[in-house]
């Protein structure tokens, strides 16, 4: 048996919309009992975060979905040669937090990607592993 090397030989983000700083984000999120939380200053203060990307308008309305998200990094990898997309014979998306159960996240991914064509997709789930497993 003969083993195949792989190589990670690009990688790429996508982050919706603006940046939300501290003292943004429950207008985002919300308040607890319309009220802010009483322990989040403490916890950012401790973890150090200063701002962050929400897939959600102030109010908690949502801008993005997962597979959205998943679809705008995958073209973030073909920025450089669009054309090169058409190339890739597996779509395989792994996440602990598909938009749905069925059809699958990768299937959904899929759908934002028609430059893809036709092509076999893989579509791991669980918590731990759906990330490596893809």
């Amino acid at each position: 048996m003969s083993l195949n090397e792989v190589y990670i030989n690009r990688t790429s983000h996508y982050f919706p919309n603006d940046a939300v700083g501290n003292e943004e984000m429950e207008e985002y999120l919300g308040y607890i009992n319309g009220k802010p939380s009483k322990s989040r200053r403490i916890v950012l203060r401790n973890n150090g975060i200063t701002n962050r990307y929400y897939a959600l308008e102030k109010g908690g309305k949502a801008t993005h979905t997962n597979a959205q998200l998943t679809a705008e990094a995958i073209k973030e990898l073909f920025k450089s040669d669009a054309e090169a997309i058409k190339n890739v014979d597996v779509l395989s998306c792994g996440t602990s937090s598909p938009d749905q159960i069925m059809p699958s996240h990768a299937v959904m991914v899929h759908g934002w990607l028609p430059e893809l064509g036709k092509l076999e997709v893989v579509s791991p789930s669980g918590v731990c592993c759906a990330g490596m497993h893809a």
